[in-house]
Formats: structure tokens, sequence, C-alpha cells
């Protein structure tokens, strides 16, 4: 008992708190255990689950040291508040003579009343000054025994109260109360696959739930009168006491295409009393009904139907399929001949980003830079690499880039990559791309591949390209016509026409991947670190990839001939699409996938995500905090002052001793007791009057 109650005890448990509420802070809390295993790692992500620290709030020892420090703070409300209150009503009138000599700030006089009239008017001067006045008349004398401000001990009182308050609050909020229910009612969480194929009846929680924070996402013209509750053991299902519906989905934007406000319009139902009526709901602007409050949490897709086109990247086919999906559902594309299971995991309408506000001729030169340099051999790498969709120099602003999917491809072994593909084609550094992301992990961030839109804005011009490369005949046809027009017609001779077709196609064979698994510029690389010395490597791979610039165009022609269309002109827009094709041809080998899915139409369905609260808590904490600014308002400007006037008849009239003090020293203290005593002089005989600590004033009124 003297452990629980000291106040070492209470601050240590306090301090627990603190560092506690700055994990917690620091740490995000309730995110799935993939993130913490990214970003911690398997090791310290098992070390640091049985802590607590990814639920700290509602973990089990941080509940425990909220519930140590209720029964402390309470033991010492309990064991201090008889005395305060005491010490609160008592005057000290049995104060003896000897103890006001030894006051720091005492005042020693004589006045012309008599010791029987003088205790009356002290009492009604004190009274003048706010103080409350008790009389004691003993022997010779009388005691005038005065206080004001006892208030300030209340303050004690009120903070020791509010911080039990407070934590009792707390803790009425937290995961206790539906541990207990759980435990009590023999409720049993449920997985998800369950959930699909019913929800039993141990895993729903009645209305009468008297404490919980669950989640409801709503599709537009839906209708819910459950919400999800996440434990650590899986979900239960909270029943409601209305009925929800989401009649529309609103956000609206700022100029620079940012959102700015989300809000549902929505239609609240009640079965008990059949009333139905319309609100909107908002950010900050919560649905309060039946105790139940109603947050606009998030908004989410709501089954968006998709219409998508299947473009091959391997292989000589230049033709796409047609696939259709929801999102939140899969599909196997084992139909298609890909031993892959499709998820289609999102769908936004409007995605704004950061695009460049310069496409002009210095800025594509700018931002090609790091290709061309990339181009040289023997840097880092050979190839160009998957990056971000916009360069991170360039001057840019906020732009509405149209629709986007989100979709997975999942291997038999069950691996999964994510990717993140643009419906329209969007301008980078003076080009026109269809934008296609690629991750391995949710905690990576997208790689962009960029893939050149032909002189119609579609991708039909590539895809072309890309299958012609992959056909043998036509690498060998444009190898000698890349001779022929280099050499040929220079009346070259013809050994040297042959050879140099010869190179040409050797070169495109490793760009197109057909020796050894390697393909685009790598393969270039890796040919020509095995097979010239280090001194010549650099002026091959100057000779290498002119052959290689000079046969691409010829795959081009071949391409374009191949599909009925007329021979391309050799101008600026022709060479810069083969110039980007022949960099996203290099870069397919990393996008990880045989096909890229392009959306083709949407009917979109949007959703909110609404938190569910009843928090009964809520109302007891706002009671603390009331308790709190009371107590601490009274202790720091309610300041404690008692005097003393001790009056014994003399020759000619009373004697008087005065002491005056507080519970703490303060500037305004010693400016009352100034006055006071500037008062007692004025009024007392002018050759008697003696203080300590006194200073000048005006007379007694």
């Amino acid at each position: 008992m003297e452990l629980l109650g000291s106040m070492r005890f209470a601050i240590s448990l306090l301090t627990l708190i603190c560092i506690a509420s700055a994990i917690g802070t620091v740490v995000s809390q309730n995110q799935p255990w993939v993130n913490y295993v990214n970003q911690f790692g398997p090791f310290w992500a098992e070390f640091f689950q049985p802590m607590g620290l990814f639920q700290i709030y509602n973990a089990p020892w941080f509940i425990a040291v909220m519930a140590f420090l209720v029964v402390s703070t309470s033991l010492c409300v309990y064991r201090n508040t008889p005395k305060m209150i005491h010490e609160m009503r008592v005057y000290r009138e049995n104060l003896r003579e000897g103890s006001l000599k030894a006051f720091a700030h005492r005042w020693e006089g004589q006045f012309a009343e008599s010791a029987q009239a003088l205790p009356g008017i002290v009492s009604e001067w004190l009274t003048h000054k706010g103080f409350k006045v008790k009389l004691d008349t003993r022997g010779h004398g009388t005691l005038v025994a005065a206080k004001a401000g006892s208030g300030n001990r209340f303050g004690y009182i009120a903070t020791h109260m509010a911080i039990i308050v407070i934590c009792v609050g707390g803790l009425l909020d937290s995961g206790v109360p539906l541990k207990v229910a759980v435990w009590a009612l023999g409720k049993q969480p449920v997985g998800g696959e369950a959930i699909s194929s019913g929800i039993p009846e141990a895993s729903r929680l009645g209305t009468a739930n008297p404490s919980y924070r669950a989640n409801l996402l709503l599709p537009e013209g839906e209708t819910s009168r459950v919400a999800v509750l996440n434990t650590d053991h899986g979900l239960l299902i909270q029943d409601l006491p209305f009925e929800l519906t989401l009649k529309q989905f609103r956000i609206d934007f700022y100029s620079t295409g940012m959102p700015k406000l989300f809000a549902s319009d929505v239609q609240v139902f009640d079965p008990a009393t059949k009333a139905r009526f319309d609100a909107t709901i908002e950010v900050n602007k919560p649905l309060i009904y039946k105790g139940v409050t109603v947050y606009q949490s998030s908004f989410d897709d709501g089954g968006t139907q998709l219409q998508l086109k299947g473009i091959p990247l391997t292989g000589d086919r230049d033709y796409r399929v047609d696939l259709e999906g929801t999102v939140g559902t899969s599909t196997n594309l084992g139909p298609l001949n890909l031993p892959y299971k499709m998820e289609f995991a999102g769908f936004k309408a409007i995605n704004v980003e950061q695009m460049p506000t310069d496409n002009s001729k210095e800025a594509v030169e700018a931002a090609l830079k790091d290709t061309r340099d990339g181009m040289k051999p023997f840097k880092d790498n050979l190839a160009s690499v998957l990056g971000p969709g916009v360069k991170g120099h360039s001057a840019t602003r906020p732009t509405n880039i149209g629709p986007a999917i989100t979709y997975k491809l999942r291997d038999a072994s069950g691996q999964a990559r994510e990717f993140h593909n643009y419906m329209l084609p969007v301008s980078l550094d003076g080009g026109r791309y269809y934008l296609t992301g690629v991750r391995d992990t949710p905690a990576d961030s997208f790689k962009y591949l960029r893939l050149p839109v032909d002189d119609q804005g579609q991708l039909d011009g590539f895809m072309r390209l890309r299958a012609a490369l992959q056909n043998e005949g036509v690498r060998k046809e444009a190898a000698r016509r890349f001779a022929e027009q280099a050499f040929g017609k220079r009346g070259e001779s013809a050994d040297l026409v042959n050879s140099v077709a010869e190179s040409a196609k050797r070169a495109l064979d490793r760009f197109a991947g057909t020796q050894g698994g390697v393909a685009g510029l790598t393969a270039i690389a890796q040919f020509i670190e095995q097979t010239v010395p280090e001194a010549e490597r650099e002026k091959a791979s100057d000779v290498i990839i002119r052959l290689l610039q000079g046969a691409m165009w010829e795959v081009y022609e071949l391409s374009r001939e191949r599909a009925g269309l007329p021979r391309a002109e050799p101008n600026e827009v022709h060479g810069r699409f083969v110039q980007d094709a022949q960099i996203a041809l290099s870069d397919l080998s990393l996008y990880g996938a045989p096909v890229m899915f392009q959306l083709d139409q949407f009917k979109e369905v949007k959703a909110s995500v609404f938190q569910v609260a009843k928090a009964p808590g809520q109302w007891v904490v706002y009671a603390g905090c009331l308790f709190l600014v009371i107590g601490v308002f009274s202790m720091f400007y309610i300041r404690e002052r008692r005097v003393f006037f001790w009056v014994t008849p003399a020759e000619q009239g009373s004697k008087v001793m005065m002491g005056m003090s507080t519970t703490r020293r303060t500037l305004d203290f010693e400016k009352e007791f100034g006055q006071m005593v500037s008062e007692l002089n004025a009024r007392a005989k002018a050759d008697t009057p003696t203080a300590v600590h006194g200073l000048k004033g005006e007379g007694l009124s």
C-alpha cells in the first residue's frame, strides 16, 4: 500500500506511459504484418512483435501500467483528500503567541481602541479584503485567525482526479471492453476466407457492445448494417443499430487537380423507429446517431468493371487479347496460355502527378542525357534501367494524367509482382509514352517503363516493331538492307557489304535476346566485355551501337511494310520513335512479365471507407480534461494566505501582533503584505509600529 500510494511509483508509471506513447508516435500502429517485416526485417519484426510495439496502446503491459496508475493515483487521493479538506476548513485558531514571533512576515504595534473592540474592527477589515475570519478569546487576549485562497488545495485534488478520470476514459475506449466482451460471451474471431462463405453467430457482436472502433467499406448504391473489427486473431462483425446506404461519393478538386473535399451522401434507416433521413459525411464532419459516430476515413474502389487489352511483350505476336474483370476479384490466365493468376487490385479515375512544365528541345536534351550516358559502355550499366515516370530534375506542376489500374500477376509458386498502368499516353521530355510501372514488394516504389506511341497515338507501332525484331527473317533482311544502304550504294565491295550485314545481323540477334537469353543493350555490353580487349572496347562499342541503330531503322521499315503501311520518312519524329522504342525494348527484360495489360474501358463504382466508433470514454476524458484545467488554474492562480492577529490589552488601548504566511512566496504576496502593513501603520500610534519585511503604502481604509 505504501508503494502504490507513493509519488515515486506514480511518476515511474507516468514515465513508462510517456515512453510508450513516444514509441507509438514513431512506429506506425495497426499496419499489416508485411509492412513491419519490410521496415525492420524479419528478425527485428519478430523481436518487437511480442512486445506489442505494433499495437502498443492495446498491449497488455500498457493497459496494466494504465491500470496501476489509476490505482496508485486513486490511493493517493484517498489518503490525502481528507487531510486537504480538513486543512481547507481549519482556521488554526489555537495558534500561540510565541509561534507568531517565528513568522517571517510579521508586524507589531498599538492601537487606541480597546482590546475588546479591536478584534471586531480587524475582522471587518479582513472580511473586506476577502478573508474568512474566526475569533478565539482566551486568557488575556484574543486571536483573530483569517484565511483566503483555500481553493488552492482543491487544485491538487482536481489534478489527481483528472489523471484518474482520463485514464479510465482511455481504458473504456481501448481494446479492454472488446476483449472482456469476447471472453465473457465466448466470441470467436473468424478469417477473411470464412466470411465469404457466411458469418457465424459466434463471430458477431450485438448492438449492446459498449465500446468499439470498426471499419465499414460501402460501395455506391449498397446498404450495410454491420462493420468489421480487426483483432489479433481475425475479424469480428459488429452489428450497428441502424442501416447505412451510400447514395453517392463525391470528390471536389482545386484548380491544380489536387483533392479539396471528400464527401459521402448517405441515407440512414432506423429499424427500431422506422425513421429514415439523409445526411452528408465529410472529413471532420462525422455523423452521430444513437451514440455511434461515423467518420469519413478514406475512399476506395467499390468494384469497378474493367475491360483490358493484353499486349504481348515476348515472341513475334503483335496482336492483343481481351480480358474483363472487376476490381477486388481475381481470374486465372490459363485460357490465355499464361501461367499466372491475375488479381485486379485497384483503379483510380483521376491521378494527379507532378509533370514537367518544360518540354522544349533543351529540356528534352537534358532529360535524355542520362540515357545517352548509359549507352556509353562500361559506366555502371550499358542498359537503360527502369526509372521513375518523371525525372526529378525537371520543373513540375500537378497534372491530372487520367485513369490508371493496379493489378498483380501471381505465379504458380505464389510469388506476385505488382503493376501500375495508365490508360492514356503521357507527354514527357518531348515525347509521348504509355507508362507501365512495376514493383516486387509493396515496400518498393513503382519503376516505370516508357512505351512510345506511334504517329497515331497508339501502341500499334511499338508492337509491330517488337514483333518484327523477334522474327529471324526480318532481322536478316533488315541487316542486308542496312548494309546495302550504307555501303552498297557507295560502290563498296560485295565482301564488305556482306561482312557489314553479318555484323548488323549479329547485333540484332543479341539485342533481341536470341543468344543466351539476355536481351537489350545488356547483351551487347556482355558480348563486348567477353570478346574485345579492354583498350579497344570503347571504339568497338561505338561501331556496334551505330550498326544496331541503323539496322533497327530497317526493322521499323519492314514492320510497316508487313502491316501494309507506306515507308516512314527519315525525319525527327520517326527517328525519335525508333530511338525511344529501342530503349523500351532493351528494358523489357527488366519488366518481369510476358504481357502488359492496358486499360481499354471501365465502368467506375466508388466506395467510401467509414470508421464507425462507439466511444463512451470520450465524455469521461472530456470530464477529466475539465478537472485538469480547473486543477491547474487553481494551483497556479489561487494563492492560499493566512493572517493572524493577537490582540492584548495595553495601558492605553490595545497591543497587536500580526503574522502572515503563504504556501508560495510570490511578488503578489509581498505586495499584499506590504499594503497591509502600510494600512496598519497609518492607523496605529505613530511611535509604536514595527514590522519585518514591511513596505510603506497607503493607510488603513
